[in-house]
């Protein structure tokens, strides 16, 4: 457990794990070369500064923002880490890549609602129709790239990652052979946000009216922050009383889709956790009691 009473979390990137803390965050990747790399970056949170962050409902914004903002920083370094330095993209072919992935999302997004029109349902059936498909979608989505190498291999880290925080957390030592004691599954994983996303929905959704194509786009981008909100204050409450009945109930639909979500590692990848964590524990705590084990990868230094 922290000295400092910090709580831990994290995710899975390519070719390692990244692990946050209110003090900022840490990246441990093994690139093909089989040489490790720590990453070190300060950061307070929005959630953890002072003002408008703060305030119920709007902290889930916040969290929303906080947790786009270190993915993308840690994706985009981990690849580079991973695969090396890449020749850099044309302007062009940055400005093709964008418009595609905007349109495919804009479809995403607009498309359920527009199958659902063609229905003869009254506006509220509509709004749970809509959101049960959204949730069909995000699952059959994660099952079917879950079938892929790469996401095999992403969905270890994401393993080896809740493995060790849950030692850690447990008071056990970030040794792998104490690190397997746990399982893959954590109460506290992000992926719990996929259930709440469709029960937020399914509340939410039959308020919305059927618009235009435009105007469905522009009200389900909105929808997004509204769903954050409420998703956040509900994690809020079942982090905070995780024995209670009521969050063992939302808790569960999120370890069933873990299942999914998170693979068994091998000792390599726990090993790249442990560093993760040993790293973030470092900055967070100025705690120098991993020197030695951290002395094993190469550091990478911010800036």
């Amino acid at each position: 457990m922290s000295q400092d009473n910090i709580a831990y979390g994290g995710q899975a990137v390519i070719g390692g794990v990244l692990i946050q803390s209110p003090k900022g965050w840490s990246l441990a990747v093994r690139d093909q070369k089989n040489q490790i790399h720590n990453y070190f970056e300060k950061r307070t949170p929005l959630t953890q500064r002072e003002g408008i962050w703060k305030i119920p409902f709007i902290r889930g914004v916040g969290a929303l923002v906080d947790s786009l903002y270190v993915g993308y920083k840690g994706i985009s370094l981990s690849d580079t880490l991973y695969y090396g330095e890449q020749e850099e993209e044309t302007f062009f072919t940055k400005i093709t890549n964008t418009l595609l992935i905007v349109s495919i999302l804009s479809l995403l997004i607009v498309g359920p609602r527009i199958l659902i029109d063609l229905l003869d349902l009254t506006q509220t059936m509509k709004g749970f129709a809509e959101g049960i498909l959204r949730g069909l979608i995000i699952i059959t989505y994660i099952y079917l790239v879950g079938k892929t190498k790469d996401a095999q291999e992403l969905f270890e880290y994401h393993g080896a990652e809740h493995m060790t925080i849950a030692s850690f957390e447990a008071e056990h030592s970030l040794e792998i052979d104490d690190v397997k004691k746990f399982p893959k599954e954590h109460i506290r994983c992000g992926t719990s946000f996929i259930f709440l996303i469709v029960f937020v929905s399914l509340l939410t959704l039959p308020f919305i009216p059927t618009l235009n194509v435009f105007f469905t786009l522009i009200t389900r981008l909105l929808h997004v922050f509204v769903v954050a909100m409420i998703s956040y204050e509900i994690l809020k409450f079942n982090f905070k009383n995780s024995d209670s009945l009521i969050s063992k109930i939302f808790a569960t639909p999120g370890i069933w889709t873990q299942k999914i979500t998170t693979k068994i590692p091998s000792d390599e990848q726990i090993q790249v956790a442990i560093i993760s964590m040993a790293n973030c524990i470092k900055y967070s705590e100025d705690n120098a009691q991993f020197d030695e084990l951290l002395s094993t990868s190469k550091e990478l230094k911010n800036g």
